[in-house]
Formats: C-alpha cells, sequence, structure tokens
C-alpha cells in the first residue's frame, strides 16, 4: 500500500504533466470539449483548480486543528462559479493559476509529518466528511489522474501509486458515500464479488440496511461475479470507461453482475 509521502509525490508528478501538457495548446484547444459530458477542456482546468485551493484549504486548517469546508460557500452556491474563469481572465491565465494552487499544495503536503491527523468540518455542516489528511492527498491524486485523462492530453495512463492507493479506498466510499454523489432511484438488493486478475478481491453486498463492502474470503460466492485488471476495477468504481476484458458471471447469465454500474455509478 503506497504511503502519504508516495501520494504526494505521485500528485506534484501528475501536476507537473498536467501544467506541461496544457501549457503546449492554444487558446482555442482548451476550450475544446472534454471527454465529460458538457465540460471543455477549461472547465476542467477551472474544476481541479479550485480542487488544489480546496485540499489546501482543508490541509492546513487539519494540522492547525481548525474546522474547513471544501466549500466555504456552500457547494450549490459556490460551486458553479469555479467552473468557469474569473471576469477579465484568459484560458492561459487559469492554467498559470492552476500551477499556481498546485504548487501551493504541493508544499503543504511536503511539510506533513502526521498523516493520521484528521480533518473536520464546522459544526452541523456536510460535505466530504472527516477523512485523514492521508485520506485527502489521495482525494487529490485521484482528481488529478482521472481529469488529466478526462481532458485527452495524452495523459491517460494512471500511475500505479494511484490505482494501489485509490482502488481499496474507492471500495470503502461504496459504504460511505461523499454527500454529492449520485445515488441510483433503484438500487437492487444482492451481492457482487469483484475480483482482480492480480489476486484480490472485494465483496459488496447491497440490501435494505444500506451497502457494505470488505476484501473477500477466499472461497467467497455471490449473485454476481465481475473480473478485470485492478485498473478496470478502479475504472468502473468511478463511472470511467475501461479498456480490456471484464468478464461477468453469476446470475442470469452474468446480467446481475453487469448491472454493478448503474447501481453504483460512480462519484
Amino acid at each position: 500500500m503506497p504511503s502519504g509521502a508516495d501520494i504526494v509525490a505521485a500528485v506534484a508528478a501528475k501536476q507537473t504533466a498536467v501544467i506541461r501538457a496544457l501549457r503546449a495548446l492554444t487558446e482555442d484547444e482548451l476550450r475544446a470539449p472534454s471527454s465529460l459530458p458538457d465540460w471543455s477542456r477549461l472547465t476542467v482546468v477551472c474544476h481541479i483548480r479550485f480542487g488544489a485551493e480546496a485540499i489546501n484549504r482543508l490541509v492546513t486548517a487539519a494540522l492547525a486543528g481548525e474546522p474547513a469546508l471544501f466549500y466555504p460557500g456552500g457547494r450549490d452556491e459556490q460551486r458553479p462559479g469555479t467552473l468557469v474563469p474569473a471576469p477579465g481572465e484568459s484560458p492561459h491565465d487559469v492554467v498559470e493559476s492552476l500551477a499556481a494552487n498546485g504548487g501551493a499544495l504541493d508544499a503543504t503536503l511536503a511539510a506533513v509529518t502526521d498523516w493520521t491527523v484528521m480533518s473536520r468540518e464546522p459544526h452541523g455542516a456536510a460535505d466530504l466528511g472527516p477523512m485523514t489528511v492521508e485520506r485527502l492527498a489521495l482525494l487529490r491524486l485521484t482528481e488529478v489522474e482521472v481529469h488529466a485523462a478526462d481532458m485527452q492530453i495524452g495523459l491517460d495512463t494512471w500511475s500505479d501509486t494511484f490505482v494501489d492507493a485509490a482502488l481499496p479506498m474507492r471500495f470503502e466510499r461504496l459504504a460511505l458515500p461523499l454527500s454529492n454523489s449520485p445515488v441510483p432511484t433503484h438500487r437492487p438488493t444482492g451481492t457482487w464479488l469483484l475480483r482482480s486478475t492480480d489476486g484480490d478481491a472485494w465483496f459488496v453486498v447491497a440490501g435494505e440496511g444500506g451497502v457494505a463492502s470488505r476484501t473477500a474470503r477466499p472461497d467467497e460466492s455471490a449473485d454476481g461475479v465481475i473480473e478485470a485488471s485492478r485498473r478496470n476495477l478502479l475504472a468502473l468504481l468511478l463511472g470511467r470507461s475501461a479498456e480490456g476484458v471484464f468478464t461477468y458471471t453469476g446470475a442470469d447469465d452474468g446480467a446481475f453482475a453487469r448491472g454493478f454500474k448503474a447501481a453504483f455509478p460512480g462519484p
């Protein structure tokens, strides 16, 4: 399992690669569509720019023992304005602002010595929820790795550090979704076994009492079984396309297993 220092190094490396690729684009290319519906590359750049600022705020507050929020002004109220350039800001200005915010976050994370410090939110607030500084760094790594691929700028390959750290975390988050995560109107009840071709596996159960997820036992069986590489299992959990082979078996000739994506559409 990657350490906090490993995650920080991966964040810095991916942020550097993203900035380099974005600086090479023209303004028209920055305004071109990304792979996300209705989002241009510039929308994504604005989004990850704010993400760097927000994670920096949360980590800094956690280390100081203070509460903080990802969206201090409220998600519904503040988020739309974070997805567009400021008045008078050019696309390349946004890229340079991303570079500055990312560099500030890199410096904050590089100074962390205790990765178990917990963040907390103001009383009565609910956004990301409390989590360790290491988990906040992993959320940032998720943001830059996934959105780098979304922008289609030649950075489609996810790092091993990201896959190894994020996959177990994403299974954990199935039972503890973020407050803004989409919830299907009707989630089927049953069990899934998601098995990596690299050897590890996870067991997921959905019922009237909610969702639970854990590491699977060697002899575990389930209503639906999905087998794929670790990278592709992570893509499935994140709601992203996956290249390669998925094997679906179990109830209804694998139909129940294929329904996992609709049951858990991702963040």
